[in-house]
């Protein structure tokens, strides 16, 4: 029997028509097939070309070769609903994104290994694992891999950036860069995607400048472009896991709600689901066990699930040091992490913290199906 925990006459997306547009708000509550319709699906291990859940393993997805970086799509506009997309990049030493702006996509960037050169806003960063950008419409920006295995996570607002790759590279069945020859892209490719994508290269100069370590542990609360060192962000928990804001409504215009999670071994979370957000999760480290619908999947680093409006989920840490990253959009869930308990450490608690302000949880956007407990197979 499910129990609803939304008592409140108003929906969440009339709660929060102030953070996110109504267009985003409409996508995030469509569901295919109604609530009956996507709670039947069986997710599969590929890219479904309409919104529904899904699971990309690590690597896996549509690759593209855009000069020398690998470019893997694991999540376009069509799987989406044109929510967002999340996309997976790869490349060796001194391979090089030009210098652009995005007119109407908000970008994160999250670093997953190697090292990553920055131009910011004109401002210049070198960002590690773990190091996180927010990169808001207008903003020139540019990057530079700068280790010999560098990847990186782009997660961007609407449908927009996955034409701009596609327009730039071509189709790439390897998974890493050909080698260590460094190949620039050309000024015909550069004009080609700004036709098919919201991409305007403006030519600006990426030589000479200093990079300066990533040292930033707070979030803005407004629309800026911003970086945040690896573990920095705002810090709750719940229980013996802990949540870090990496980026927010009030910094994302209720876009682009990330969150990094972390946690020892414990029970498998309640199954629930949500009727007007979509949520989805990449594991950093470690091991996860996650219930998508019927079906109970091992997620590994690398691995990525997505979960729209409707789905049944519930997760699970299986190691004794698990990460992973989630987003959620629009960001009507953000009251969840912030009712939590305010933490100042940057590792998960070692004596748990108590369990959700249920007062506020009942305000959200959840549908809890069971209680919390050893997972069921």
């Amino acid at each position: 029997m499910e129990m609803s925990t939304n008592t409140n006459q108003s929906s969440p997306s009339q709660v929060y028509s102030s953070i996110a547009d109504t267009e985003t708000l409409q996508k995030g509550a469509e569901m295919l097939g109604g609530l009956e319709g996507i709670q039947a699906i069986e997710p599969k291990g590929e890219l479904p070309g309409q919104k529904i859940p899904y699971f990309i393993r690590s690597g896996d997805g549509e690759r593209y070769l855009v000069g020398s970086l690998v470019v893997n799509l694991t999540a376009r506009g069509v799987d989406t609903g044109d929510l967002y997309e999340w996309t997976v990049i790869t490349g060796g030493k001194g391979a090089t994104m030009p210098s652009h702006i995005h007119h109407t996509t908000h970008e994160a960037l999250f670093v997953v290994d190697g090292e990553v050169e920055l131009w910011l806003d004109g401002q210049t960063y070198r960002l590690g694992k773990g190091d996180f950008a927010s990169i808001p419409p207008a903003v020139s920006h540019a990057f530079r891999t700068n280790s010999h295995h560098t990847q990186l996570i782009s997660i961007s607002s609407g449908p927009q950036l996955s034409a701009l790759y596609k327009a730039l590279g071509t189709p790439y069945a390897g998974y890493v860069q050909p080698g260590d020859a460094i190949t620039e892209l050309d000024a015909d490719s550069l004009k080609k995607a700004e036709q098919v994508a919201d991409v305007q290269f403006d030519g600006k100069p990426l030589n000479g400048q200093a990079f300066q370590p990533v040292t930033n542990s707070t979030v803005p609360n407004t629309v800026v472009p911003y970086v945040l060192a690896a573990g920095e962000g705002d810090r709750y928990t719940l229980g013996d896991q802990l949540f870090s804001i990496m980026s927010d409504n009030a910094s994302t215009n209720g876009k682009l709600l990330m969150v990094m999670t972390e946690g020892p071994a414990g029970d498998m979370i309640g199954k629930h689901y949500h009727r007007e957000h979509t949520e989805m999760f990449c594991c950093v480290d470690g091991m996860m066990s996650m219930w998508l619908n019927k079906s109970l999947l091992d997620i590994y680093p690398g691995d990525y699930v997505a979960v729209p409006a409707g789905a049944i989920h519930a997760y699970q840490l299986r190691r004794n040091y698990t990460r992973f990253v989630g987003m959620l959009t629009p960001g009507i869930f953000e009251d969840f992490f912030r009712s939590a308990h305010p933490y100042q450490d940057h590792v998960y608690p070692q004596i748990p913290s108590g369990g959700p302000n249920f007062a506020k949880v009942s305000q959200l956007d959840l549908v809890l199906l069971e209680r919390p407990g050893p997972p069921k197979h």
